[in-house]
């Protein structure tokens, strides 16, 4: 016989992709802790003005992991890896339509 046959259960899938390591995940599960410790002992220390970008760039950090390892982008065929910019695409144009609007609007005070 020419080819060789896969001797699956009827329904079974077949993985062809690798699986992450148990101590790798392990691992961006502890970063992900110690960056959220992190912003919480930030917040107590009065950084002023520089408190929420720094909050932000923390926030960044473990979206980036949590997508990268945990949704498992890193395996991802292009489609998937586009699919999820093009949904921070979309994310950014409502952010900063609704910016827009409230930087537009006439400030009263009282009422």
């Amino acid at each position: 016989m020419g080819h060789e046959e896969h001797h699956l259960k009827p329904g079974a899938l077949e993985f062809d992709r690798e699986t992450d390591s148990p101590s790798l995940l392990l691992g961006v599960w502890a970063v992900i802790i110690v960056l959220a410790l992190a912003s919480i002992g930030l917040s107590s220390l009065g950084l002023g003005k520089y408190a929420l970008p720094v909050q932000l760039a923390i926030a960044t950090v473990q979206a980036a992991l949590v997508a990268y390892y945990f949704m498992h982008l890193r395996q991802s065929d292009r489609v998937v890896i586009l699919t999820a910019l093009s949904s921070l695409f979309w994310m950014a144009i409502l952010f900063i339509l609704v910016l827009a609007d409230y930087l537009t609007r006439p400030w009263h005070v009282g009422w």
